[in-house]
């Protein structure tokens, strides 16, 4: 788990990075939230996956219950916040939108990744 929880953090940071390179070269693109999108997706993504593995090592049937509730509870926690910020602030909501998507496709596909490793690395340790 310590592994992953490094990962994420090189992740945030890449994302957090990738938007000050924005700031610095494209500065009416910018928006003063992208770096917190990073450390939201960043924490709601470890929180996730600290639940999602709990349940893997408790029993299978708990594993795919909890993996389907903790997706479904992200994705309404995301439209949420979403559509508030889009709400709150009509302006900038191109601008936002873009960023969100980026963020979350970053972090979809590094979660995925990481559980898919994960559960083929457990995999292996119970064959053995």
């Amino acid at each position: 788990m310590r592994r992953y929880y490094i990962s994420l953090i090189i992740v945030t940071l890449v994302l957090v990075l990738a938007s000050f390179v924005v700031m610095w070269t494209a500065p009416e693109r910018f928006l003063s939230v992208m770096p917190l999108l990073a450390l939201y997706f960043a924490a709601v993504t470890g929180v996730q996956h600290y639940f999602v593995v709990k349940s893997m090592y408790q029993s299978p049937k708990r594993f795919v219950q909890l993996f389907l509730a903790t997706t479904v509870a992200t994705l309404f926690l995301h439209l949420v916040v979403f559509a508030a910020y889009l709400f709150t602030h009509t302006q900038q909501a191109k601008l936002f939108a873009i960023a969100f998507c980026i963020g979350f496709a970053v972090m979809l596909v590094f979660e995925t990744v990481s559980l898919v490793l994960l559960i083929n690395r457990e995999k292996k340790n119970r064959a053995n």
